[in-house]
């Protein structure tokens, strides 16, 4: 949604390569017989065929060399693929190009609107950073719980692990889900399609000298992050293409037949839309107007006049600054909702109160004059002469700068003739200029 700040879809996570590694042939060992404390109770999808590799799965053609162990012993590198479909990211691409193999990357899939990143854990007798950088799947997986370090964080934690039904150089691939909240935050889902393998490692003993040849169980695999819910099949299909190999699924590619079974929304007709709406669930309060005539407003702190039109199920809003944006609209109980193009609802609530509509043009005009900052007692205020121009002054000392208003947003810009730059959400309630809602000035 517009001005809206998105999560980002994948999160960047270091790779630590202090006291880890590979085998000495370069080849990557079979896999430990270590249990995980996790629930396994779920049984392999149905479609996938033995349990075997099946051979290389069809890719979109690019292949990388993942390298993904590092001391003294040698290290692991594997190729992977691109899925159908999809594409890797050009930088990690030049970086393979560059030194033959990359540390991680990630993939990207615009059409099937999923992002796939490549990492390996490893349980914590070879990993040697501080307790707050050791990830919460790992620390599931490999002890059912989490150290204290990072218990004091996450709450409600947990995990279950998927069998996928197939494997990759002799190793069972599966699914890892792992569920937690965060600091009173609503719950958080991570999917980490992965394999389980043996990692040699040495370590510094406390009175000096190293222990060589030491093994414990790390995971290799990639973090699957996406706007829509993915299923099972979904993940497994992705992990199928990532380690080329047949996982028994298919997720057709949009136009190639498998879409959605829901039956088409009906059409709706515009005077539904017709008055004030709220979004309950927004942080910002985020307010739509429909007015009869085609016209309207998104209140999101800022204000976006916009038009609209409505042709079937398809809501279309046109913003003043020329952006677009999409709905699919039905209208349940008397009540709209929208789903835009990520696949997000947008359930909209009668708005209790009325909407004040700002005149940017009549906030123009009011902001000329000389506003100080009264209960700060710097002599700190603003003058805004209707050339564009303006002075700043704090104490004795005076700026001149240049200033524009936003047309509709009711952003104020200031840029100094020094080359600094203030920006400020700016009212004007009579002999009063408030600047980002809490900062008060009075006319002059």
């Amino acid at each position: 949604m517009k001005k809206i700040v998105a999560l980002l879809l994948a999160v960047v996570m270091l790779l630590s390569l202090t006291a880890c590694g590979g085998g000495d042939d370069n080849t990557t060992p079979d896999n430990t017989d270590t249990t995980a404390n996790t629930d396994t109770g779920t049984t392999p999808p149905s479609g996938t065929g033995d349990k075997e590799d099946e051979g290389k799965a069809p890719t979109g053609g690019d292949t990388i060399v993942l390298y993904y162990g590092s001391n003294h012993y040698g290290g692991y590198e594997a190729t992977f693929y691109c899925p159908e479909g999809a594409y890797i990211d050009e930088d990690d691409l030049e970086e393979y190009k560059a030194d033959g193999s990359v540390m991680s990357f990630t993939v990207y899939d615009d059409v099937q609107e999923y992002q796939a990143y490549a990492e390996n854990h490893w349980s914590r007798e070879i990993y040697t950073s501080d307790p707050e950088v050791y990830e919460i799947a790992p620390q599931l997986y490999f002890y059912g719980e989490l150290d204290d370090y990072n218990a004091a964080e996450y709450e409600n934690c947990s995990q279950t692990v998927t069998d996928l039904g197939f494997q990759w150089e002799g190793k069972d691939v599966m699914l890892l889900e792992t569920r937690y909240t965060f600091s009173g935050y609503s719950e958080q889902t991570e999917l980490f399609v992965c394999v389980e393998f043996e990692n040699e490692y040495w370590r510094t003993k406390d009175g000096g000298g190293t222990e060589e040849h030491l093994f414990a169980p790390a995971l290799l695999g990639f973090e699957l992050s996406s706007w829509n819910e993915l299923t099972v099949d979904q993940c497994a299909w992705i992990a199928g293409q990532l380690f080329g190999v047949d996982s028994g699924r298919t997720w057709p590619l949009e136009g190639e037949g498998g879409e959605s079974t829901q039956p088409p929304a009906a059409d709706v007709d515009a005077s539904a839309l017709y008055g004030t709406w709220i979004n309950p669930e927004s942080d910002w309060g985020d307010t739509f107007v429909f007015n009869p005539d085609g016209t309207g407003m998104l209140v999101s702190g800022p204000q976006y006049p916009y038009t609209y039109a409505v042709s079937g199920s398809t809501l279309t809003i046109t913003y003043e600054d020329g952006d677009k944006e999409s709905f699919e609209v039905s209208v349940t109980g008397g009540k709209p909702i929208l789903v835009d193009e990520f696949g997000n609802e947008i359930k909209l609530e009668p708005s209790e109160e009325e909407v004040e509509i700002h005149d940017s043009d009549a906030l123009a005009s009011a902001l000329i004059g000389c506003w100080l900052d009264e209960a700060g007692g710097n002599n700190e205020s603003f003058t805004f002469n209707a050339d564009g121009r303006g002075i700043y002054t704090w104490k004795d000392e005076t700026y001149e700068y240049s200033y524009t208003l936003s047309s509709s947003e009711n952003i104020l810009d200031i840029s100094f003739d020094d080359g600094d730059h203030l920006t400020y959400y700016v009212e004007v309630d009579g002999n009063t200029l408030i600047l980002d809602k809490d900062w008060e000035l009075i006319r002059q």
